[in-house]
This record gives C-alpha cells, structure tokens and sequence, in this order.
C-alpha cells in the first residue's frame, strides 16, 4: 500500500510524495515515545502514517515521519462493556474476526478496509447511514504520546479536550491506542437495484429512514443510479460470488444480494488508483447539490465516467466533524490517477459550498484557512487545546498551517 523507499513515502493514490528526514518504525510503544521525545528535542517536525489511504498531505513532513504499523492489534474486549482496546496502527480489515470471535462488531464502517485505525479517528472517516456514525464518533478513550514522550489518556471525562481530540488530524501528538464501543456481532441483507437518476433520489429519500445504511452510487456514462441498502437479519448467509467491473459501470455496483456477518458485508474491493474529493452536507440541500452536479458533469465534463457517491451520517460533536450539529448527507466525485481532475473538482467543491458543504479532512480540497474557519465555528476551542497539548506546534505540518492550525 504505502511504498517507504529510503527516504521517500509515497501514498496510496500516488498524489502525495513525502521526504522526510528519517522514517521510522517503532515496534513498542516505549520505542513510539523514546523516537517522539528525541526529535522533538532536536526540534524536528513529528507527523505518523498509517495505511496512506487519504489523498490529502496530512503526513507530509520534512521532519520524523513515523510508520505505526508494527502496533497493530486487538489489545482487550471488554465483556461487559464491549469496548474493545486497539493499536492505532491496525488496518480495518483485521478487526472483523478477532472482534467476531469475541462476539463483537464495528458498528458502522465504509467499503473500504485497507486503512488503519488511527488514520480513519483522526480524520472523521465513516460509512453511511443515520444508525451509527463516523470511526471517531466509536471512539470512546485515546492515548496520545505527547512532544515530552509521555503517555496521555483522553476520554468523555475531559469534556472540550475530548471533543477537539477525536478527530484531531494528528495535530495534538501521536495516537497510540483507542477504546472503541463495539455492538453485538450482527448479520446484515444487502441488497442494490439500478433506477433512472430522479428516481433514485426519490427512491432514496423514501427508503434511507427505515433502514440501517443506504447509499446510491449514479454512474454519469449511463446516468443511472445503483440504490444499495443494508439490513439486520437472522437470516441463514447467503453468499455472493466475488466479481469486480471496470471503475463507471453500472455493474461494478449492481451486484447480487448478499447475507453474511456485517465485516464480511461492508468492504469492497477497491484495486484500482483514484483521487477523490468530498464534501457533507444539510440533508435538505444535498439532493439539489447532487442534480447540480449532474448537470455539470454531463455538460461541461463527460470524459469523467467515474461513479460519484452519495451516503448519509448522524450529526456529531467533535469540534471538527464535518457532521457537526447536523444530520448530512456526503457527496463524493472521482477520477482515475492519471486522469485530470484539478478543474472539475474545483467545480465541483463550488457547488458544494453554496449548498453550506463542508470538506472532508482526509480527502482533496482548495479551501484557504479563513474559508476553513468559516465552515468551522470551533476552531479556535480546537486551537486552544492544540496549544495546550502541544504548545511548540512539534506535530504540525505545512498542510494543517494551511488550514490555519498555529496561526
């Protein structure tokens, strides 16, 4: 996934190279805090990276860059709580079935589970539906190393620090170990159908209520919307013969009905290099956004066929959740690595923008610090507690100054 070459990491998309002074891969958490408490005191940049999955430079650093993913593991399930203790360098993907074996799940995940547990906190990322919200929203307690190299644990109990601290993008130290509340192992019905594009807005409003997580993919070559639906069932499994379509066809997302344990349902495979861009939403003002966006995709770009993705979350209270006081809708467009994307991505964030949209932290955006502080009333309490936790700005970065952390 990622490719450490002497110097040189690059991610996953290919679009971010960095070239720090020293890539490290701690193999303890002691070695973790020893690495951060002597580059801080050398007084270099500290930044960590997980599986590479964001398309955004949150990791680009002249400094220390550090590769967690020799923490990895389930640590503890709690049995009465459920609350599982985990290594901030574990990949999704790894979590189904020891989790499983505890009788355990992921209350909600993507269809996505290439990347790790400490990237997907730290950057809000999510699946859909209105049931349950995004990774950091699962989060329950943090530990962070901090610039001296000591341990510090962060939970509901520290009211503002927790609320900055779940989705902090790596901006208040290094995370080492998050407590997740789990739910009960649980079976899920998938089902898609392949509907005209007004239809599956309708279709979609109608049905994404009642049931656990929806989402619709509209293909712009065929103009045709793919409605997918998941359910709770005890029903027996019923299970889907693996078989992927080209990126833009309608039969990479229409796709046989599937009953199976929810980790084994939720990922897709998803080979193929892309950039993305994605922003959330006011529930009332997506589906407009959506036709506008459609209108400029089929008139100003149609060599752009890749599908564009349309889920749901709850309203959250991190300070910087892109879901924050609101239930929303997220809208995401696509290209090929490769293929360009700069103009029509810039296109397509004006759009969402004047629908009251907000961009995702780990994905493409060309916001300046001011516009970002708009979108983002909390930002100076998140600053404030970025300054208190890491008053020499140690695991900063040109990309969050961008976004106006340590101004």
């Amino acid at each position: 996934m990622t490719a450490p070459t002497a110097n040189i990491w690059t991610n996953w998309a290919h679009n971010v190279d960095v070239r720090p002074r020293s890539i490290e891969r701690p193999a303890t958490i002691d070695e973790l805090r020893r690495i951060v408490r002597d580059a801080a005191r050398r007084g270099d940049e500290i930044r960590a990276v997980g599986s590479g999955h964001s398309f955004a430079p949150l990791c680009s650093t002249s400094g220390v860059l550090l590769d967690l993913s020799l923490l990895h593991g389930i640590e503890a399930v709690d049995p009465a709580t459920g609350e599982a203790i985990v290594l901030a360098g574990t990949k999704l993907h790894a979590l189904g079935e020891p989790l499983f074996a505890a009788g355990r799940a992921l209350a909600n995940q993507g269809d996505i589970d290439r990347q790790a547990l400490g990237g997907v906190i730290s950057t809000g990322t999510h699946g859909t539906g209105r049931v349950a919200g995004s990774f950091s929203a699962q989060v329950t307690r943090l530990e962070l190393v901090t610039a001296e190299g000591d341990l510090l644990t962060i939970d509901a109990r520290d009211g503002e620090r927790f609320r900055a601290a779940r989705l902090a993008l790596g901006a208040f130290g290094i995370l080492t170990r998050a407590t997740i509340a789990t739910v009960p192992a649980y079976k899920l019905h998938e089902r898609t159908r392949a509907l005209p594009f007004e239809e599956t807005l309708a279709e979609f409003a109608e049905t994404e209520p009642g049931v656990r997580n929806a989402e619709f993919w509209w293909a712009p070559k065929h103009d045709v919307g793919v409605l997918k639906t998941l359910e709770e069932t005890d029903a027996a499994p019923l299970p889907r013969e693996a078989r992927e379509y080209p990126p833009g066809t309608v039969e990479r997302y229409l796709k046989p009905e599937i009953i199976d344990w929810s980790w084994r349902v939720y990922p897709n495979e998803r080979d193929t290099p892309f950039v993305e861009l994605e922003y959330t939403l006011p529930l009332a003002t997506a589906p407009l956004a959506m036709r506008e966006l459609r209108d400029m995709m089929r008139t100003r770009y149609p060599a752009c066929i890749w599908a564009v993705e349309y889920r749901t979350q709850p309203g959250e209270d991190a300070l910087l959740s892109p879901t924050a006081g609101r239930d929303s809708a997220t809208i995401s467009v696509h290209q090929a690595v490769g293929q360009p994307w700069d103009r029509f991505f810039r296109d397509a964030e004006a759009i969402f923008l004047a629908h009251d949209g907000r961009p995702h932290w780990g994905k493409l955006q060309f916001l300046s610090a001011e516009a970002i502080g708009n979108l983002y009333p909390e930002r100076p309490l998140f600053e404030r507690v970025r300054k208190e936790l890491d008053p020499k700005g140690v695991f900063l970065s040109d990309c969050l100054r961008g976004f106006g952390f340590g101004s």
